[in-house]
Parts: C-alpha cells; sequence; structure tokens
C-alpha cells in the first residue's frame, strides 16, 4: 500500500477483521462523512451501500449491513473524548463498518461468490459509477431482461431484472398498503408487453379490478365476471370443478352415505353424456370428478323426484307410483309433484329410496338460479349442457380464450365474484390451465415451448398459511413443479405473514417494498433466498415506490427506485386534498350507486351537468 493510496478520494478505511464472508472495516478519520468523486456525492457509512476491496487483479466488493464506533473512545488531557489515534495513520478514527461480501471481478468480468477473501490490513474503497457498471453489466442475453426502475443512489444504472428468473424461478412481491405494488406490478407488466417477446403469456388474477386501467389496451384482454364491462365474459364451467368443490357450492354439508350416492349418480350422468365427445375416453377413466360436461339440472331434477315420489300401494314399483299433480321441468328448474305421503300406514307411501336431502336441494335450486353464479350455471352459453349432456363449446375454447390471445397480457377480473366461492373459481381455473400445459408440454402451445407467467394479487386472500384450499393446493403443485412445464408463479401481497410458506419458500425472487409490520417483516426474512446479512432491517425505512430486490432477478441485492407507471391502477391512493377541493357532487349519485348494488355491477362514473353540482 503506498501513501498516495491512502489519500486516494476513494478510499475509506482498511480490513481490521474477516469472519466468512463478513468483514470489518476501520474506517479513516475524515472530517465529514460526504467525499466528492468525479464530481459525484459519496457518503461513507450507508447501510445499503457498496464498496470495493482490491486483491491485485481481483476486486472483492461488498455491501455495508451495519456502522458503529468502538464503545470506549480514548481521552484527551483535560479528559474530553477524542478520536482514537495509533501509529499507522490509515488506522486513526474509531468508527467502523461491517461489510458482507457478494462478488468479484477480474479484468471487469462480475461474478457472483468469492473466491479469496481479504485479509487485515487492505484497503476498502468507496464504489464508483464506473465499479458500478462492472457489477450491474448487462447479462449475456440482453433479451432477457426487463427493466422496472433505477438502482437507488446511481440513476445511471437500470434496475433490469431477468426475465428467465421471474418465470423460470418464481417471485414474491410484498409490501404494506400504499408502499407501491400495484405500481410496481403495472410497470413490470407493460415492459414485457412492450418488449421483444411476439409469444409472452401472463395471466393476470386481479381481484379488485384494477389493472385494466394501468394497461395499453392493444396489448392487453380482460376476462371479467362483472357483465357490465366491455371485456370477454368470465365462464367456468361448472363441469370442469372437482365433486368435493362442486358439491360444496351447490349442496353444502351431507353426511358421507349421502354423498357418496351423489358422486355415483353424477358419475352416471357424465358416463352417459361422455358418448357424445369427439373422443370418448375408457369408461373406467371417468370418474365424478373428470371434466366431462353433464346436466346439473337433470341431476337436480332426478334426485328431487327421488325425494318427492310416493307409492299408491305395496310393493314399490313403477306399477304402484302415484300419478304425478304436475309434471315438472328439469330445465326450468320445476319438480315432478305427487300427492303427499299419508299419515302412519296409510297411503300414499314414501319412496323407500328417499336420501332426505330435501335442504340441500333446495339449496342447489336456489344456487342455480342466482345471477352472481351466472358465469358457472348460466345456460345462455355454449358451455351449458343439455339434458343429455352435449354442449356446443368445450374446454378447449375456454383455454384458447385465456391463453391463446395474440394479447400477451390476460386480466382476469374476478372482484364481482361472491367472495365465498373466489378462492374456489381462481383454484379451478389455475387447475385447468395448470393440467392443459402439463398434458400438451410437447405441443407448441404447451409451457415448454410458450411459457406461462401466472401473477396474483392479492394472494393472502387465495394462499392461507396452513388452509387446504383449492387455490394453496394448485399454487403448491405451480411452485414445486412448474418450473419443469414452463409455469411460472407470482404472488403479490401486502400479508407474507398469512401467506401458505411452502409457496413462499419456493419464490427465487423477492422484491420487497416498505413492510411495517414486525411479523410480516419476519416472513419476509425468513424466506428471502440471499438477504447478505441482514438488508430486511431496511424494509420499514423504504420510501413509497422504492424496494429491495433479492434473488436470482438481479445480480446483486439492490434497493432500488420503481418507475412509476404512465397509467396508475384504479386502486392507487384517492387524489387528496385535490378530491376535496371539487364542487360537491349531487345526492342523486347515491341511487346510481345502489342500484349497481343491487345489479351486482360496478357503477360507471355519469357525467354529472355543472347545474347539479351541489354548492
Amino acid at each position: 500500500m503506498t501513501e498516495s493510496s491512502l489519500t486516494a478520494a476513494t478510499y475509506i478505511g482498511q480490513v481490521s477483521g474477516v469472519r466468512g464472508g463478513v468483514v470489518q472495516v476501520r474506517l479513516r478519520d475524515v472530517p465529514t462523512t460526504l467525499v466528492m468523486i468525479d464530481g459525484s456525492a459519496h457518503r461513507i457509512g450507508q447501510i445499503g451501500a457498496f464498496v470495493r476491496i482490491p486483491l491485485g487483479y481481483t476486486q472483492l466488493y461488498g455491501v455495508c449491513t451495519q456502522v458503529g464506533s468502538d464503545a470506549q473512545p480514548s481521552e484527551q488531557d483535560d479528559g474530553t473524548p477524542a478520536l482514537e489515534t495509533v501509529a499507522e495513520p490509515r488506522l486513526a478514527g474509531f468508527r467502523w463498518m461491517q461489510v458482507a461480501l457478494f462478488g468479484e471481478s477480474v479484468e471487469r468480468r462480475f461474478d457472483r461468490g468469492v473466491g479469496q477473501y481479504p485479509t487485515v490490513g487492505d484497503e476498502v474503497h468507496v464504489v464508483t459509477s464506473q465499479d458500478l457498471d462492472v457489477i450491474y453489466a448487462q447479462r449475456s442475453n440482453p433479451a432477457d431482461v426487463v427493466t422496472v426502475g433505477r438502482v437507488a443512489g446511481s440513476d445511471s444504472i437500470p434496475a433490469a431484472l431477468s426475465v428467465s428468473a421471474i418465470v423460470n424461478r418464481h417471485t414474491c412481491v410484498v409490501g404494506s398498503t400504499g408502499s407501491g405494488k400495484s405500481n410496481l406490478v403495472a410497470v413490470l407488466l407493460r415492459g414485457l408487453a412492450a418488449g421483444p417477446y411476439q409469444s409472452a403469456r401472463v395471466l393476470v388474477i386481479d381481484p379488485h379490478g384494477e389493472y385494466t386501467s394501468a394497461l395499453p389496451p392493444d396489448q392487453t384482454q380482460t376476462i371479467s365476471a362483472n357483465t357490465s364491462t366491455s371485456g370477454i365474459r368470465l365462464r367456468v364451467p361448472f363441469w370442469a370443478l372437482s365433486f368435493d368443490e362442486l358439491m360444496r357450492i351447490t349442496m353444502g354439508s351431507m353426511s358421507e352415505v349421502n354423498a357418496e350416492h351423489v358422486r355415483e349418480e353424477v358419475r352416471r350422468l357424465k358416463v352417459e353424456a361422455a358418448q357424445h365427445l369427439a373422443d370418448t375416453p375408457p369408461e373406467q377413466a371417468i370418474t365424478a370428478d373428470s371434466p366431462i360436461p353433464f346436466s346439473i339440472r337433470r341431476l337436480w331434477f332426478e334426485l328431487r323426484d327421488r325425494e318427492d315420489l310416493t307409492y299408491t300401494a305395496k310393493p314399490y314399483s313403477s306399477a304402484t307410483a302415484s300419478v304425478k299433480t304436475k309434471v315438472g321441468n328439469a330445465q326450468l328448474l320445476e319438480a315432478n309433484e305427487y300427492p303427499p305421503a299419508g299419515l302412519g300406514s296409510q297411503a300414499p307411501y314414501l319412496n323407500p329410496q328417499k336420501r332426505h336431502i330435501g335442504r340441500q336441494l333446495e339449496f342447489m335450486r336456489a344456487r342455480l338460479r342466482d345471477s352472481r353464479f351466472n358465469f358457472m350455471f348460466d345456460d345462455s352459453d355454449g358451455y351449458h349442457p343439455a339434458h343429455d349432456g352435449t354442449t356446443t363449446s368445450d374446454l378447449d375454447q375456454l383455454l384458447a380464450e385465456w391463453l391463446g390471445s395474440d394479447k400477451p397480457i390476460t386480466v382476469v377480473d374476478v372482484a364481482a365474484l361472491p367472495a365465498e366461492v373466489l378462492s374456489v373459481i381462481v383454484g379451478t381455473m389455475l387447475n385447468l390451465v395448470y393440467e392443459a400445459l402439463f398434458w400438451g408440454m410437447a405441443l407448441p402451445v404447451g409451457g415448454k415451448q410458450q411459457p406461462l407467467l401466472l401473477m396474483i394479487d392479492e394472494a393472502h386472500r387465495f394462499l392461507p398459511r396452513e388452509a387446504d384450499t383449492v387455490t394453496s393446493r394448485a399454487c403448491g403443485r405451480i411452485a414445486k413443479e412448474g418450473r419443469k412445464y414452463g409455469v411460472g408463479l407470482m404472488v403479490i401481497t401486502q400479508r407474507p405473514s398469512d401467506i401458505d410458506a411452502t409457496v413462499l419458500s419456493q419464490c427465487g425472487t423477492m422484491i420487497a417494498l416498505r413492510v411495517t409490520n414486525g411479523t410480516d417483516r419476519a416472513a419476509v426474512a425468513a424466506t428471502v433466498p440471499d438477504d447478505l446479512g441482514g438488508l430486511t432491517a431496511l424494509l420499514p425505512s423504504l420510501r413509497t415506490g422504492e424496494g429491495i430486490v433479492l434473488g436470482d432477478a438481479l445480480q446483486v441485492p439492490s434497493r432500488v427506485r420503481i418507475d412509476r407507471a404512465p397509467a396508475r391502477p384504479i386502486g392507487d391512493d384517492p387524489k387528496l386534498p385535490d378530491a376535496w377541493l371539487k364542487p360537491r357532487p349531487a345526492a342523486s349519485n347515491y341511487a346510481t350507486a345502489l342500484q349497481a348494488w343491487r345489479a351486482q355491477t360496478t357503477a360507471a362514473a355519469p357525467v354529472v351537468p355543472a347545474e347539479e353540482m351541489l354548492p
């Protein structure tokens, strides 16, 4: 080490101790921690700032994780504290810094990991923009990046995330309410849509209906359960659900004996309906869970008839069945009516095959007529089976609608779905998508040939910790196996502590915005793939729109300033105080809101004439 190196503008101290990848640095005695290097200001000892340790031809890089001072400073003759002095001028001062090593470069080629470690007395320098260029040099494939912002502290360095890492290794985005999650997702989606990816496929589960407004219409298609919107109507055929989930939605709880009876009836109807398919599967392969169309109205009608049927005499047979007092209609959900059973041993007699599931059948009838469930049971489109189970549309058309658009982004707006079935429907959609890409992996539209990125906003609603739901099972399977079949997962949440740990542990990239809750910070710290000695401690102090990127998507864990999307999601904060500075709207708008509530549609903002504004 030469005397000139000790006075170089970038020199800030020397190594005083090494423990594995953690280096203790004794800082030089300077009158101020703000230094100017090549016209740029740098502050010594900033948490999260990078430093450089030269070792011959190798440059080691580390990140500052802690700063402090000696517990017992020396005193002058008059008893006042003074900076500690030693014989070597480069060791002057009692301030120190702890650094976590993360990589090295040789001839301006950066690699993660450390091949050799520093020793006591090695120089430590502040990192300049030229060093950052080495660390954040473009990857070998320039097309494998999407820029979401700038590295904090250096506006000239773009935060370019690896597309392959985001999709193949799964991603988690966390942040408290108002920290900028929706803006980050909008920026990321815009980057993917505007990039060179002609065959990009991104499916966004949007529980608040906020992303369509933030994305370019020519690059986005919207599938919505809200019939008042102009997008494609969401359809999830009931016969695509598993038997258990279908019964939970349509009949509620039943005894195991009755449930098995209904299961056999469903299988029987599916076996009959399978004969009408273009490619009939073997009968032994058909179960009540097989995605084969069958008439649920016919199921209700036949089960209801069995409950109401009476007999005029014994033995019970078709010859002794009571004459109908009213002929029902399965399509209209009108049951046959029979003379009521007599008291005691008097005719007419009850049907001995009666299952006593009248309450469940009334629940099914009400559910089939509920307009909120039209996305599943409406008989006005080609996915609803006729009485014999035939349909004019099949699941391949549904999958082509969801995944086969010429637009790279498909937003599934599920805001209008009933809360009690939201997780079931989303889980069913994910199962359908994953099964199709799994079994079609060798086809051009399979996940191997055309990968798919699934983005789930408000993931804590769908993937609750220690809860066995359809969505959690589907996402758990995708998280563990999706990489092999070209299906990536991105979960977005404000409560990582409430998320299924299996899904979080499989995420190779964590993008953490401001997190203030201690439990949520602990969940992030426990699952991040690469924290470099405690960067998650910065989470409560991050600015809005700022985040820490940890894991495979970026070369090194970094603090990133996210760009602002040109069009903000409608879930953005209200514009205060501007919203309260405008004239008060007319009270007649509440009637419109009530009408929309009753119709289960989102009311569009009406144009209110100025004369109708209240003063």
